[in-house]
């Protein structure tokens, strides 16, 4: 089966991650440049506000729902409204990342931090291998490109 690379560690690279290993990836890893996950998603733990409730359940209802389930349990507020928000729930930031960390390493997902993947190798049209700060070579079957809004991958050597 595939070898999946995920570049990011954000909220999108770890569901791509969980959703890799559950379609049957053999090996996934995630492949993170700063020294934990979820980048902007630990700026504030707001979720399931102003109408992303449903998006959440559902979410759960077709079987995606992990990390909302991972939010739920170190949720400090529920259903809480505020200037700008309604039916928010509020993650514990300082909880929330550890929290996803051993989750997905308990799923046999190879999380590796202070990664920065700074080219790709290609070989016949399509990328074959991505090359990372410090630790060389990453081959892979599939990658996928979670890099999000923190900026450009420039933006933070170390």
């Amino acid at each position: 089966m595939a070898r999946v690379v995920i570049i990011g560690g954000g909220w999108a690279g770890c569901g791509a991650a969980l959703s890799a290993k559950a379609a049957g990836a053999e090996e996934v890893i995630v492949l993170e440049r700063t020294d934990c996950l979820l980048g902007t998603g630990l700026v504030g733990g707001i979720y399931r506000n102003n109408g992303r409730q449903t998006a959440a359940e559902e979410a759960i209802a077709m079987g995606a729902g992990d990390l909302f389930e991972l939010m739920d349990s170190v949720a400090r507020h529920k259903n809480v409204e505020f200037p700008g928000h309604k039916h928010a729930n509020l993650y514990d930031v300082s909880l929330m990342e550890p929290t996803v960390l051993r989750y997905l390493r308990a799923k046999g997902i190879d999380v590796r931090l202070m990664h920065r993947v700074y080219d790709a190798k290609h070989e016949n049209g399509k990328i074959s291998s991505v090359l990372v700060d410090d630790f060389g070579e990453i081959e892979g079957d599939v990658f996928i490109e979670c890099t999000g809004t923190a900026g450009p991958q420039a933006n933070c050597i170390k």
